[in-house]
Formats: structure tokens, sequence, C-alpha cells
């Protein structure tokens, strides 16, 4: 198990310093931010072997590009395309991937098929090139809950075709049922906290990874039991709207929890 930081969190920098400030902190691994400025639009060669040969010369490894590819857009062939490539290109050996554009209760059963069977079609290209997809466990997406995920993986029947675990309800999560449902299939995972606001009832603000409502000890943990080997990364980082020093003492905390925390459940 490795910490690792997804470079969204860094998104005010671009790729190179956040490479740099990623290798500072500690993390063995980043996922691409696969859009502008960090990703440009296209395939752009020089520019990822700028990105590759920077993650190099720091030490830390790019297990994860970030991509936006959804069946729901009208430019899913090609983006498929391009990701592949440009995973490739990183040494990459996982594409982010997301299911869709409403909840699952809000879907008709053509929006499944049509995901599923979209998804299942671009797994088989990427596990021909040596690679699997992780969808993207978010809002306003059919994998949005852990249930919603597993039915879109049923219907995919694609053994490349794997799962990005986050929380999606900060305010009550349930990492037990989400991990009971779909742990077998979870190959990454967004780490992020919040806790209650105690100025605006009813509201969350975000907190260090380690002190919010989500128990990552416990994730970790549950995901050990069912395997998982994989990248744990930082996706936000708390008090970026206060300071750069303020959102770096925070990317410290975050990155020596995390650290001890997949050091703990590694397997090797």
């Amino acid at each position: 198990m490795h910490a690792g930081i997804a470079t969204i969190a860094l998104r005010n920098y671009d790729v190179f310093t956040a490479l740099d400030i990623a290798a500072q902190a500690g993390f063995a691994g980043v996922e691409i931010w696969g859009k502008p400025p960090h990703i440009p639009e296209g395939v752009d060669e020089e520019h990822i072997r700028r990105i590759r040969d920077r993650a190099c010369a720091n030490g830390i490894k790019i297990p994860i590009f970030g991509s936006y590819v959804n069946p729901s857009w009208p430019e899913y062939e090609a983006k498929s395309d391009e990701a592949i490539k440009i995973a490739l290109r990183l040494g990459a050996k996982i594409i982010r991937v997301w299911a869709g554009n409403k909840e699952p209760d809000a879907a008709e059963q053509d929006l499944w098929e049509h995901v599923a069977g979209s998804l299942r079609e671009f797994a088989l290209r990427a596990e021909y090139e040596g690679l699997q997809l992780a969808i993207e466990m978010h809002s306003d997406t059919l994998c949005y809950t852990a249930k919603g995920a597993k039915r879109v993986l049923e219907i995919a029947d694609a053994p490349s075709l794997k799962l990005n675990y986050q929380v999606g309800d900060f305010a009550n999560p349930d990492v037990d049922n989400d991990i009971s449902l779909v742990g077998d299939q979870i190959i990454m995972g967004h780490a992020q906290n919040f806790v209650a606001s105690t100025y605006k009832p009813g509201s969350l603000v975000r907190s260090l990874v380690r002190d919010g409502n989500v128990d990552y000890d416990r994730v970790l943990s549950l995901l050990s039991e069912r395997g998982f080997n994989g990248y744990v990364e930082v996706e936000f980082v708390k008090d970026e709207e206060i300071s750069e020093d303020a959102m770096m003492e925070s990317l410290k905390n975050d990155a020596q929890y995390l650290i001890e925390l997949t050091k703990r459940y590694s397997k090797g």
C-alpha cells in the first residue's frame, strides 16, 4: 500500500512544481490531473515526456492518469483513445474514468446499459495495452454509491474495469457498507475529509485527512483485508484558501499521516 497525491490538489501550481512538492512531502507516487494546465488538450508528446522525466528525477512514480473520460461525453471515443496514449507515455498503469451524468436513483436503464457497455469496450482496449480502468465513485454519476458502482461493474462484466474509492456522503460515511459491497474491486483510493462547521449549522468544512468524519484507519484496515495494495492519494488539501504556508502545513500533515497509515497496512 502506498501514499500518493492527485496533482489536482496542487492545481494552483504548474505540474512540474507539483511533482517537486509531492516528492518533498514524501509521497511515493502521483495521479496526474487530466486537465489543463497539468495535461494540455490532446496528446502533447513533449509535455508528457517532461512530466515523466521530472517524476523520475524526483524518485516518484506515476501509477495513475486522472482522466475525465466519460461515456456521456459526445467526444468519448476520441478522449478514450487519447487517455490510453497519455497513460502509456506517462508510464501509468491505471486510467481514472467516470460513469455517466446521473446518480443511481435518477438514472434510466438505458443510461446504465450505455455507460457499462461503453466502459466495457474501453476496458478491453485498455487491457490490451496492459492498463486498468478505475471508475471514480463520485456525485452526479452512476457510481456515487457503492450499490451503483457494483451494478455498473456487474453489467459491464470486464475484469480490467475496477473502482477508485472515495466516500460519497462525508456527513454520514458508511465505509463498512461501501467496502463490503465493492471492496474486492477497488484498486485506488482518494483521501479527503470534512467536519461539521462550527459557524454554519448543517454544513461541512474541510479538515486534515486524519481529523474528519471519515476514519481512514478503518478504511485502510478494511481494504487491506480485501487484499488491496494500491495507492491512497490526498485529493484536496485543507487551508488553501487561507495562505500558501497554511496549505503547505496541511499537506505536510496529510502526507505524514497517509505515509504512516499505508505503511501499517502495506503488504510489501
